[in-house]
């Protein structure tokens, strides 16, 4: 049930109804003490005020104080005098649209409920407009007969019911268009010209038209839309209004119903314009006033926009606020400063606004209990209701977006920890999506580590995303921490082991750790031996022979990447791995020319994956350091060429990752280092056909250095990790490599 609480505290009321007390409700007289609310509307056609029997529409949120069907629901003018009217829609949530008449007397109309004992109101036709009404399509066969169709009509739940233009739609205005659906339109046609008309439809669906209540054109059962005049019939039409029923059920596919004509000496057919039908109006929401009370906060929500991202749609919701006084107007130079009230937003989903006229960012899809606290001088309202928050259907064939990465701009200032579990769930999709780190970590630390309701599947899919959003921050400590406490919160081995050996790879790879990282690999390859995960034993292995190829050990090297190869996890035969290798290589020689690091790296890490043997060869260590040249990351270079030297000096590749390392020190300012490095390419290895092209870069550099110093491509060991690479690795499918 709604708030709508009224608080006067009483020396606070005195001094403020002495000072600047509350506006006053509207003067009409009301019409019953049973009905405890009453809303304001103000109906202003063009040029003025409508004239008398046009019909208006309004929509509005009931806070929960009418009856579940709205059955309550009356109209007046002046107060008291009944007005002809008809409920559209109830529901989603509180919402609910109707349509009334008009008198032409008056522009100010009354809505009433909240009397629990009302009996339904009066049947009234609406006799103006194009009304859609949509229901769920109950199941079945397709109707052959139109007794078939208003049946299956009768069993169908509503979808929604509006005013529309015209009866021309690709796409259902009430749920996405290919749901199973039946569509009535009740249209006035207003006849200019009397005559034979020829009519006929287009549909996905069976259909049926009718005016003043005969058959016109039909084209039952199951069938796709026409784009020609295949069933038109001729109807004659005198000046004036005539009744359109137009149904079709859509129980396949997607949308589609048109009705057309052909005018008197025309030539072709063409969908009845909108000018064809009598129009209708639209009632502004003024204010609400409920018996007894001085101030009533209210509110109207609609939506303002949305955006995309795979699998998911945010939207934008605007909210108006309705309560009398609370947007006052902010001061003239030199003017009094106007009474401003205070106004407190809690959307539902764990946020928060006091702003008057606040818009919002939903993430998920939903129906959500909003509510708006108005304070005015010292009397306070609070108004609570359901909304249903989904993209418009009117936009379904829209092609403008609002912006994603202003959303998420949005939703990174929100209090996650506060957010439900369905939007922050989403935050972390969206967070992932726009490759925003920072509230990334914020978000999937709270989801995987903090909410015992995560399922242990989502909990491991977040705490990865946690573990990369801090290593790509900077913060591999905080990702060692994190990792241990999801190895300590999941249940399943094969999640327990792949944070385990996340926790060696960051130890190894981050913070270049290195026993502390053996300790991690070796600790997998035990508790996990047994446990059916090779892929994260392969992992371990791998990062053991890492270690042994850092440390100058490339026997042990050697055996660690053999264990890894042993682990199979693709079957292919070696004539393919050879035709793989080779088309790994030119994958990262083409991304490296292309300066598409991201890319690169990527495939560099795929072959060490698939090939781990060939991180002691030597072409993948000087493929994966020139990338890293190229991409401006010298100092891993440095490290890359140092591990491969130090594990296999006999390398075919030596003396080119000799010189490679040597323009790194120059790069630097380190000539002497680079001096070195090319007199021990030229002196251990004089065979080598790169010996001229080292010879002359020594010359060039100042010859041979005399010292008893052994020159080593290796940087000196630093205390912090190498500062991330702040861009973030591509989501989509690089480009085709032929």
């Amino acid at each position: 049930m709604p708030v709508r609480d009224v608080v006067f505290p009483c020396l606070a009321f005195l001094l403020a109804v002495a000072m600047a007390p509350p506006a006053a409700a509207d003067s009409a007289p009301w019409m019953s003490s049973e009905w405890t609310v009453r809303r304001v509307v103000e109906v202003k056609a063009e040029g003025g005020r409508p004239s008398a029997n046009d019909v208006a529409v309004c929509a509005f949120f009931t806070g929960g104080q009418a009856k579940p069907d709205a059955s309550d629901v009356r109209l007046a003018v002046g107060g008291r005098q009944p007005v002809n009217h008809r409920l559209l829609q109830v529901g989603p949530g509180d919402f609910v649209r109707l349509a009334f008449e008009t008198t032409g007397a008056e522009s100010r109309y009354y809505i009433y409920y909240g009397n629990p004992k009302a009996d339904p109101p009066k049947p009234w036709e609406p006799p103006r407009g194009v009304l859609l009404e949509a229901r769920r399509w109950p199941g079945g066969p397709a109707p052959e007969k139109f007794a078939q169709l208003q049946a299956a009509w009768g069993k169908a739940k509503p979808l929604g019911a509006d005013f529309v233009s015209h009866v021309s739609f690709g796409f259902n205005p009430f749920a996405e268009s290919d749901t199973p659906a039946i569509f009535h339109y009740t249209g006035w046609l207003v006849v200019r010209e009397a005559g034979t008309y020829k009519v006929d439809l287009s549909t996905n669906g069976a259909s049926w038209l009718l005016i003043d209540g005969k058959d016109v054109v039909w084209w039952p059962g199951a069938h796709p839309p026409s784009a020609h005049a295949r069933h038109a019939k001729p109807v004659a039409l005198a000046l004036g209004a005539h009744r359109l029923d137009f149904w079709n059920a859509n129980d396949a596919g997607p949308m589609t119903t048109v009705a057309a004509w052909q005018l008197p000496k025309a030539g072709g057919f063409e969908a009845i314009p909108a000018n064809a039908f009598l129009p209708v109006v639209q009632a502004a929401l003024v204010e609400t006033d409920v018996a007894g009370e001085k101030l009533v906060a209210d509110f109207f929500a609609d939506n303002a926009g949305e955006s995309w991202w795979p699998d998911q749609y945010a939207v934008r919701m605007r909210f108006k606020n309705l309560t009398k006084g609370a947007a006052a107007p902010q001061p003239t130079k030199g003017a009094a400063a106007p009474r401003i009230g205070r106004s407190e937003w809690s959307f539902g989903d764990g946020q928060t606004s006091e702003l008057p006229n606040p818009l919002h960012v939903y993430l998920a899809p939903g129906e959500y209990t909003v509510t708006l606290k108005q304070t005015l001088a010292a009397a306070t309202s609070t108004f609570r209701t359901r909304i249903r928050v989904e993209r418009s259907w009117w936009k379904q064939t829209d092609p403008g977006l609002e912006s994603l990465a202003k959303y998420a701009d949005e939703a990174a200032k929100y209090d996650l920890p506060k957010l439900d579990l369905r939007n922050l769930t989403l935050a972390v999709s969206l967070f992932h999506h726009q490759a925003r780190n920072e509230p990334l970590a914020a978000a999937a630390m709270e989801l995987a580590l903090k909410r015992p309701a995560t399922e242990p599947g989502e909990v491991y899919r977040v705490g990865l995303l946690l573990g990369e959003a801090l290593r790509a921050l900077g913060k591999p400590q905080e990702a060692v921490a994190a990792y241990r406490q999801l190895e300590d919160r999941v249940k399943a081995p094969p999640f327990k082991a792949n944070f385990a050996v996340q926790v060696g790879e960051t130890l190894l790879k981050d913070l270049y750790r290195w026993e502390e990282a053996e300790k991690e690999y070796q600790r997998v390859l035990k508790t996990f031996a047994t446990s059916g995960v090779e892929e994260v034993l392969r992992r371990a292995n791998i990062g053991m022979g890492d270690i042994w190829r850092h440390r100058g050990d490339g026997d042990k090297a050697r055996q660690a990447y053999g264990a890894a190869a042993a682990r199979k996890v693709s079957a292919a035969p070696p004539n393919e791995q050879a035709v793989r290798v080779g088309t790994l290589a030119r994958y990262v020689e083409e991304y490296t020319r292309e300066k598409q690091w991201e890319w690169a790296l990527k495939f560099i890490d795929e072959w060490a994956w698939e090939f781990p043997k060939d991180k002691l060869e030597g072409n993948w260590s000087l493929l994966k350091a020139s990338a890293l040249v190229a991409k401006g990351d010298r100092e891993a270079a440095l490290l890359e060429a140092g591990d491969l030297l130090a594990a296999n000096p006999a390398s075919a590749y030596a003396v080119r990752l000799l010189m490679l390392s040597a323009e790194c020190h120059v790069a630097k300012g380190e000539t002497d280092k680079a001096r070195l490095l090319l007199q021990s390419a030229v002196e251990d290895y004089p065979e080598d056909p790169q010996q001229d092209a080292a010879k002359k870069r020594l010359a060039a550099l100042g010859g041979i250095l005399k010292t008893d110093t052994k020159p080593s491509p290796r940087p000196a060991p630093s205390p912090a990790p190498p500062k991330p690479d702040p861009k973030p690795e591509p989501k989509s499918a690089p480009p085709a490599k032929k």
